[in-house]
């Protein structure tokens, strides 16, 4: 854990578009970050939707690795909807490879 950067388990995520259920599980994690909102992670294995690479990718000095992902629902597309960091730092290697949705593109609903 760093100063700027912590993460806890969350009991329950759900994730929908449209009404459709998109992922949801009961085994995803909160990233708390200095001056951010709330970000919310689940396992790639509890997603119900298409993933596929997205356009760009960058770097977080206290998260890692990342690149944006591609969501598929039905028919719809959501262009960059989500991310994933494939090279964690050690404050939030328990998110390597989850999935977290964009809030704007998406509702996330917590439990």
């Amino acid at each position: 854990m760093s100063e700027r950067v912590s993460v806890d388990p969350v009991s329950s995520i759900k994730v929908t578009l449209n009404n459709e259920v998109v992922a949801e599980t009961t085994r995803g994690y909160v990233v708390h970050e200095q001056g951010l909102d709330d970000r919310y992670y689940v396992p790639v294995a509890d997603v119900r939707a298409a993933l596929s690479p997205g356009a760009g990718a960058g770097t977080c000095p206290w998260k890692g690795e990342w690149r944006h992902l591609d969501v598929t629902v039905g028919e719809t597309r959501v262009a960059n909807g989500a991310w994933t960091y494939f090279e964690s730092k050690p404050a939030t290697a328990a998110t390597k490879d989850f999935v977290a949705f964009y809030g704007s593109k998406f509702q996330i609903q917590i439990a």
